[in-house]
């Protein structure tokens, strides 16, 4: 495994804040290394003066949890998710948007990128940005998807049918009280 050179790390910071200022906002980006501490912040003028720390939980969540914070999110807030809860544990998560792991060419996590200042779509584009410049991995996939149990996979799947059903507005559930009685 490697360490992130200071090029990458610059590059990364430099590539979010231009973005963010061309679409017109402050935001901060900030970059960690693999065991989650600070290796660079970035806050342009104008930017809040939380910014940094909340860039600085999404990459260490994203570093530390070897996913996405939007992933981090869903295993947080779900029940029978294994990081339900997790939030309580440790005053550095941060489950908003907008942080990733940065992996090298083998895999290995080598640290955390997290924005913070935009709507959550630009912190996304503002933290994956430098890592597409760059050519590090930027595809994001849930690790315990693999590992999911044939049980557990079966509902998602029907969970998944559900929820598309009811977004076309068709229901698959018999209706509250069972079947329609007759007036």
């Amino acid at each position: 495994m490697r360490e992130l050179t200071l090029e990458e790390v610059q590059t990364i910071l430099t590539e979010g804040v231009v973005l963010a200022r061309a679409k017109g906002f402050p935001s901060t980006v900030a970059v960690v290394d693999m065991g989650g501490n600070l290796r660079g912040v970035l806050r342009p003028e104008k930017g809040r003066i939380a910014n940094p720390d909340i860039a600085i939980k999404k990459a260490w969540t994203a570093a530390a949890l070897h996913r996405s914070t939007a992933q981090v999110r869903e295993l947080m807030i779900t029940p029978d998710r294994f990081g339900h809860g997790l939030q309580f544990t440790d005053e550095r998560f941060c489950m908003v948007a907008g942080g990733f792991p940065i992996k090298d060419e083998a895999g290995d996590i080598i640290g955390g990128v997290g924005t913070s200042g935009g709507p959550v779509e630009l912190d996304i584009e503002c933290s994956l940005v430098g890592l597409r410049k760059l050519g590090f991995p930027t595809d994001f996939a849930d690790p315990l998807a693999a590992t999911a149990t044939p049980g557990k996979a079966a509902k998602t799947a029907k969970a998944a049918k559900v929820a598309a059903s009811a977004k076309a507005g068709k229901s698959t559930a018999p209706a509250r009280g069972g079947a329609k009685r007759k007036k």
